[in-house]
């Protein structure tokens, strides 16, 4: 072969390489990695549930007529197909920003239907970064992450590095695959044949890509190398916002503070593929923005200390500051797919499925319906107030605040706590306290001048979904159909206040906790500073790992107790959502149980309790010492019906005594039935008829006696009992005085209110 025939057939094999590329940019590597596919059945099911879901019901942006958007018509708008199984990408541009919604079946093991929604804003290098919420409406649950587009310049086509930000972030995260555009309108279904709707003809034959894992080396600092981020947190007209909270997603605390410029400065230990950083500030949506090791960090410097430096801008977005009454509850119950059809989101209980079952056995998702509190309102408190001419509701705006949320007015011959319906039978739910803006009047009673809701417009077309803001302790949420905003009065007492603490007109004290604790060590500054949260919503706890036999008698590291999964042990963390398999540090997940007077462990470890016992002439003194160690309030604490019962039982011969008459009568029932003296311990009430242990706060005219038990203040009470020459003690939390609670047709101490032995004891022989 002569040079001029090797010339030119070196130069046709050039322009094919060229063609090849022009047409087809994937390389013999560049393949998709898609899972098994599914079961037949599996797979029509799942077709039917994405009929069912009514897609995007309150995004009407890509309703088919965009005179109507409020947003203005859109600059470009398409419609594509992305992936294997050709998942569809309806796609409108704006200026500078993207939002999209796309939805499909993954047909292939643990796939499903799902549906999603986007949004974000072209970058400097001509890319669209975008967040995006994903929706698995077969399992019904939640999931996100982010994406880059790269459009071709005809916009027919779109190349797309994906990620999930459930996923945990290590050296493999990012997926990459391929969009063609197609001729459908918004919401038209793919039709059988679908060479007859591709754009592009070269793409019509051709199966697309849509699940190819890449690989980036994590990156270590080592000295002379540092790992820098220099950041900006602006608002949406590009103004610097000072004094927001900024941190790395799942970082386990806030890592810095924006300075009056909005700049700041993060320095990393490492580099993974990719790098989630947040913001956020009371009255802004939180941001977030995400950095590609390889394309967002660049050396600088000379040589010998060269930095590894990444630029980054986070937006801010002003929420605003309107509260609509008119917005409807979302409830917290779990939504099973069955119900989509009769719902236009899913609910908390959904997607954050341990949450959800801690709250639904806590009082705060029984406090509307709790018996006794309906009782002593319908029987007791409302027709004593309206006997004396009093009018305003004190009890609904704290034991049905989403009903109180929508009433103008608080009145006892209007509607109240027993015309509570539906979610706002639910209590203190997820939806109510999340929408929480800050607490203005502690001592006023909830909805009635202490808490300030900031509830969201329900006819805002630029969040999805149904519940569509919420406030919380992280800035690092930024699931769209949530529209998380951070709130450091999620990590305060102050929240708890709005609630636990409650003056009437007259200056009485009805619940006063929150007042108790800042009168303790646990509110002032140093190692004992505590939050009501601290005690009452405690992380969650690893357990310990032990060594056991496994197959083949091989030891293999098990975790007992705690209160993680295997997977969360392992990855030492708390899944986010529902079947996700990122973590969060402990510390960034606490429960929503709120623990209290329900649990005799919790209880038990508030207060120590010493016994002991000295003969006599005739008998035996018994000494009992009751300490608060642990509770960072006065106990009992809360409505001001609680009490502690001291009873102590005498024993001669190992026969019971006879009751003396230092103890009340009506106090021997439950627990302490057969206690031959003791004494009470808690708030006493006086009214017309004097000081009353039965008297409720509500029909009293002053506080007559309290002698609850303080932090660290050691109280000693002494009995004495002629004939006996042993005793048992024993501490029992009683809600309320049996007299009171039989006046309001329930059983005392007993049913469905039942005595908790703190402590029992028994001294002697």
């Amino acid at each position: 072969m002569n040079q001029k025939t090797q010339a030119y057939l070196i130069l046709g094999l050039l322009v094919l390489l060229m063609v090849t590329v022009a047409l087809d940019p994937r390389v013999p590597s560049y393949r998709s990695t898609y899972d098994p596919p599914a079961t037949a059945r599996e797979i029509a099911q799942w077709a039917e549930d994405i009929k069912a879901w009514p897609r995007s019901p309150s995004w009407q942006r890509f309703s088919a007529q965009p005179q109507a958007d409020p947003l203005g018509a859109p600059d470009f708008s398409a419609a594509y197909v992305f992936g294997k199984y050709d998942y569809r990408v309806d796609v409108q541009i704006r200026g500078d920003r993207i939002q999209y919604i796309s939805w499909g079946n993954d047909d292939q093991d643990n796939g499903g239907a799902w549906y999603a929604v986007g949004e974000g804003r072209q970058q400097r290098n001509g890319e669209w970064f975008s967040v995006w919420s994903c929706l698995d409406l077969s399992r019904a649950v939640s999931n996100g992450g982010g994406a880059w587009f790269k459009f071709s310049r005809d916009r027919k086509r779109i190349h797309v590095r994906y990620y999930h930000d459930t996923l945990p972030f290590g050296e493999a995260p990012i997926e990459i695959g391929e969009a063609v555009q197609v001729n459908l309108k918004p919401h038209e279904e793919m039709p059988r044949d679908r060479k007859s709707v591709i754009a592009d003809s070269v793409w019509a034959d051709r199966p697309l890509e849509g699940r190819i894992r890449t690989r980036t080396e994590t990156l270590h600092a080592t000295e002379g190398q540092n790992l820098v981020i220099w950041g900006r947190v602006v608002d949406d007209r590009g103004e610097g916002v000072d004094g927001a909270a900024v941190k790395r997603r799942a970082a386990g605390r806030i890592e810095t503070v924006s300075d009056s410029r909005g700049f700041f400065k993060l320095e990393l230990d490492k580099l993974e593929a990719l790098t989630l950083i947040t913001a956020g500030k009371l009255g802004y949506t939180n941001g977030i923005v995400t950095l590609e090791q390889q394309t967002a960090f660049s050396a600088i410097g000379p040589d010998f200390n060269r930095e590894r430096v990444a630029l980054a801008t986070i937006e801010l977005r002003p929420m605003e500051r309107v509260d609509y009454p008119t917005y409807e509850w979302v409830s917290p119950q779990y939504l099973p797919p069955s119900r989509y059809d009769a719902a236009q989101h899913l609910n908390c209980g959904n997607c954050h499925r341990r949450e959800f079952n801690d709250w639904k056995v806590s009082r705060h998702a029984t406090m509307a319906r709790n018996a006794w509190v309906r009782a002593a309102f319908e029987r007791d408190a409302r027709p004593f107030a309206l006997s004396r001419g009093l009018e305003t509701d004190g009890c609904t705006p704290c034991h049905s605040p989403s009903l109180a949320a929508k009433l103008e007015q608080f009145q006892l011959r209007g509607k109240t706590l027993l015309d509570a319906q539906g979610v706002d039978l639910e209590g203190n739910h997820c939806d109510f306290c999340h929408k929480i803006e800050a607490i203005t009047v502690p001592e006023a009673p909830g909805m009635n001048g202490s808490i300030r809701l900031l509830r969201p417009n329900p006819h805002d077309d630029t969040v999805p979904g149904g519940v569509k803001r919420v406030f919380g302790p992280l800035p690092d949420v930024s699931f769209l159909y949530m529209g998380a905003g951070y709130n450091p009065l999620f990590q305060m007492g102050m929240l708890c206040a709005g609630c636990h603490e409650h003056h009437t007109d007259d200056g009485l004290v009805g619940q006063g906790t929150y007042s108790e604790w800042r009168r303790t060590k646990y509110a002032m500054p140093g190692s004992d500073y505590r939050e009501c949260q601290s005690c009452h919503m405690p992380q969650y706890q690893a357990g310990k790992v032990r060594m056991l036999p496994g197959r083949d008698g091989i030891p293999v590291p098990t975790t007992s107790s705690g209160d993680l999964s295997g997977e969360e042990a392992k990855n030492n963390g708390v899944a986010i959502a529902r079947f996700s398999t990122r973590y969060r540090p402990l510390n960034e997940a606490h429960k929503h149980s709120f623990v209290g007077s329900e649990d005799r462990e919790f209880l038990k470890g508030a207060i120590d309790m010493q016994v002991s016992l000295e003969p006599l002439t005739d008998g035996v003194r018994v000494r009992v010492t009751l300490t608060n160690t642990g509770a960072g309030h006065a106990v009992p604490t809360g409505h001001g019906l609680k009490r502690y019962v001291l009873a102590v039982t005498g024993f001669a011969d190992g026969k019971k005594l006879a009751p003396g008459n230092e103890f009340p009568a009506e106090e021997r029932v439950g627990a302490a039935d057969d206690a031959t003296t003791g004494a009470l311990i808690g708030r006493r009430f006086a009214g017309e008829a004097g000081p009353d242990w039965s008297l409720p706060w509500w029909r009293a005219d002053s506080q007559e006696s309290d002698n609850r038990l303080w932090p660290d203040q050691p109280r000693e009470f002494v009995f004495e009992l002629a004939g006996a020459d042993a005793a048992e003690v024993k501490l029992i939390l009683r809600r309320g005085s049996p007299a009171l609670v039989q006046s309001h047709g329930l059983e005392p101490a007993g049913g469905t209110l039942p005595d908790v032995p703190v402590h029992e004891r028994k001294v002697g022989p």
